[in-house]
């Protein structure tokens, strides 16, 4: 069937109120009496709390509002119910510099900062551990006491035989690679309102990346009602996994409101947005990998250390997704997996972009290329004998069920010149590198895998779609809407999208997990199928035919072998009415025959996920022998993304993808002291910025899933993953170097050239 929407470049529905500056923000929200909160932060990585004094705040003329953690329920949140192991306030210690002691309320911004300096905190200042290595050894200060230890999370998974893989092998290599924890960047800083009601009821407003998510923690810390609490949709600036959990923002905003009987504004500076919500995981990668003499990978024995930060957040999600990521990519019979978090006086880890996916493919994929250069071999072709295949049945027992990773690997080697760039490379510090990514779409998060969505039709004849589903700016509004006008036969201007508001949507998973095309997509796909069947057998009794005979484009319904019989929408729906019949479509979509993610023990044996998406990026870099810095001067991506349904959109993720990853790669990470991030903030943090940003060659792969929409699956963000890869690897060969962090700053490269 020819597609009149889909797979079509459309403008984007939100993009007018963006470029014209209508767009609203929470930092855009006003209420009637609203006051200005402002959180007070450890100063200390780890201290015990022995009195917190707020008389001198709370006399302040204009504060309305002063609250430490016992005016709180003091109930702990976390991604799992047996990880929960964080107060929304500190209770009785800090456990790093930015975590929340107290919060204020106050008439405006000004008096908000000076009740803080009111406020007296008596710390009793603790021994800290900032070193994951040294948190283990024994006699190291204890992040949790009550824990006993500082090991946070750790299993080993293996399958094969490692022995017999290694004794096939010719060339076997041990390395260890090391990265830093990163910023989300996003440009919008942190911000939430709350209002709580006189009736009880809580209204919120603040980005989010799943709202139901947030909803859900929010009445376990207040100890209220889902029903009673409200998230209202709201513009984002941009989240890239960094709003996926409950922030204090929005619980000392609500407590505030509570207590002020006001609503209340809370916002953080940028360098409050950096330190005091999660950062990404740091981690040392120790990869042995056996290969034989033509390139065939025959085991690899990998151990992962992480840096968790003071508190649980993300640990199991974000040492088990990249062992499953692994194993889609590669064909490699025998593999051992040791991971291990570890607790430090650290800011909190959690998900951002690849949730650990990234930081492996680093350390792979730069170990691959150093032992093809032994072998004398070229990294291209090691990875086309090794790739995963559509059919294959992986080692957890995974299905692939489509997968365009071969087609990405020889396209994006056509388009970049490969061979004869790569030949002419070496010892000119021009370099060229390939790298490959992957990411699953979506898993088992229990109900939170499934998605719903209703159409509306309404009496203009034109549609509401609601979608629990957020736009974080990677363009979901547009997708899910191009969907419903596909199979609803309308143009895009007469679907009005409404996403994420808790009261009026549809429970979602949330935009992470790469799930907005694959199940919220699906989900939407299903309402419209509903309200379509609806449309056609209001028409066909009008008509006096069988639905069988009729078809729906251009805003109508029609008979198939007589066009000029036809109805409107809006006489569809008013002849529904005077029937009694409201067309409204209903739709739900989880994936079947996923199994369950055992998070906290790696096991992910069985269907963990029923789609994988697959890209690779080839960089090309120059390096400055004066001032050691390096110049990306062209990238050239390739992604399968299923089926586009937005080509524009899913181009658009490419070179933001492009960007995420090589910034990683090059230039992007914390510098620490104490605990205490010296660089946070846009000034210090080096953020790869337009001007640095080479040319991307875009190149669509379309691999049709079986399951998505369409055909789709995830588009973007394992081109992310495969760009910090492939910047590294140009880098080691237009250096001919090993380079065992990241980032690969111009004082690593100094280094390099200087040894000769």
């Amino acid at each position: 069937m020819t597609k009149s929407v889909v797979g079509k470049s459309v403008t984007r529905v939100d993009s007018f109120n963006k470029v014209t500056g209508n767009a609203y923000y929470t930092g855009d929200v006003k209420l009637h009496g609203m006051l200005h909160g402002k959180i007070l932060m450890s100063p200390h990585p780890h201290a015990r709390i022995n009195n917190i004094n707020i008389s001198r705040a709370v006399k302040l003329p204009g504060v309305k509002a002063v609250i430490t953690s016992i005016d709180t329920p003091q109930k702990k949140f976390g991604i799992f119910s047996s990880t929960r192991d964080q107060y929304p306030i500190a209770y009785d210690k800090v456990r790093f510099v930015g975590e929340p002691v107290a919060a204020v309320a106050a008439v405006d911004l000004e008096t908000a900062e000076e009740a803080l300096r009111l406020i007296d905190v008596d710390y009793e200042i603790l021994p800290a551990v900032f070193d994951p290595k040294e948190a283990l050894q024994e006699g190291a200060p204890q992040v949790h006491e009550e824990a006993g230890h500082n090991r946070c999370l750790d299993y080993t998974v293996t399958y094969g035989d490692l022995n017999d893989g290694f004794a096939k092998a010719d060339l076997i290599r041990e390395d260890t690679f090391k990265t830093e924890a990163l910023a989300h960047c996003q440009l919008e800083p942190y911000v939430a309102v709350a209002n709580f009601l006189p009736t009880g009821k809580l209204e919120v407003w603040v980005p989010s990346q799943s709202p139901f998510t947030k909803r859900a923690a929010l009445a376990r810390t207040m100890q209220m009602n889902l029903s009673d609490i409200r998230i209202h949709a709201i513009d984002i600036g941009g989240a890239f996994g960094g709003l996926s959990e409950m922030g204090s923002a929005e619980f000392c905003a609500a407590m505030l409101s509570k207590k002020a009987k006001r609503p209340v504004k809370v916002a953080f500076s940028r360098e409050q947005t950096m330190i005091a919500y999660r950062q990404k995981h740091p981690m040392e990668i120790t990869i042995k990998t056996g290969m034989t003499k033509d390139g065939l990978i025959t085991a690899k024995d990998i151990q992962i250390l992480a840096d968790g930060g003071a508190y649980q957040s993300t640990a199991g999600i974000a040492l088990t997704v990249p062992l499953i990521m692994f194993l889609g990519l590669y064909r490699i019979p025998n593999v051992s997996y040791k991971a291990l978090r570890v607790y430090t006086n650290k800011g909190p880890r959690g998900a951002m972009r690849g949730h650990g996916n990234q930081q492996l493919r680093f350390a792979d994929g730069a170990q691959m290329d150093l032992m093809a250069r032994e072998l004398g071999l070229d990294p291209l072709e090691v990875r086309l004998k090794n790739a995963v295949q559509t059919g294959d049945v992986l080692l957890n027992g995974a299905k692939v069920y489509s997968c365009g990773f071969t087609e990405c690997l020889e396209k994006v080697a056509e388009k970049s010149g490969w061979k004869e760039k790569r030949e002419s490379s070496p010892g000119t510090l021009k370099g060229i590198g390939i790298g490959t990514g992957i990411h699953i779409c979506g898993f088992d998060l229990g109900i939170r895998s499934t998605s719903g969505a209703i159409i509306k039709f309404n009496e203009d004849g034109k549609v509401s779609l609601l979608t629990g589903n957020i736009d974080n700016g990677q363009g979901n509004k547009t997708m899910h809407t191009q969907i419903a006008a596909e199979i609803l036969g309308l143009p895009l201007e007469d679907i009005n999208i409404i996403c994420g508001d808790t009261d009026l949507t549809p429970l979602d998973p949330g935009t992470y997990t790469m799930s907005s095309a694959y199940i919220s997509g699906n989900a939407v796909l299903q309402a419209s199928l509903d309200a379509r069947n609806q449309l056609l057998t209001i028409a066909a009794n009008e008509l006096n035919v069988g639905t069988s005979e009729l078809e729906i484009a251009d805003g109508r319904v029609f008979i198939k072998e007589n066009p000029e019989r036809h109805m409107r929408m809006k006489e569809i729906i008013w002849a529904g009415y005077k029937a009694g019949k409201h067309v409204i479509g209903r739709g739900e979509w989880r994936p079947s025959n996923v199994t369950p993610v055992d998070w906290m023990n790696g096991k992910i044996d069985g269907q963990p996920t029923k789609a994988y998406s697959y890209g690779v990026v080839v960089a090309e870099v120059e390096v400055d022998p004066v001032t050691y810095k390096v110049k990306v001067t062209k990238t050239t991506a390739a992604h399968d993304c299923g089926y586009a349904i937005n080509p524009k959109a899913i181009e658009g993720q490419f070179e933001g993808s492009v960007a995420f990853g090589i910034g990683q790669a090059l230039s992007e990470g914390f510098v620490w002291e104490n605990g205490r991030a010296l660089n946070a903030g846009f000034l210090g943090y080096k953020l790869y910025l337009a001007e640095d940003m080479p040319p991307v060659e875009s190149i669509i792969v379309e691999s049709e899933d079986p399951f998505g929409p369409f055909g789709a699956k995830e588009a973007g963000v394992t081109v992310s993953i495969a760009a910090v890869e492939a910047a590294v690897n140009a880098v080691q060969d237009a250096l001919q170097a090993k380079f065992d962090s990241i980032p690969i700053t111009p004082e690593k490269i100094q280094q390099i050239i200087t040894k000769g």
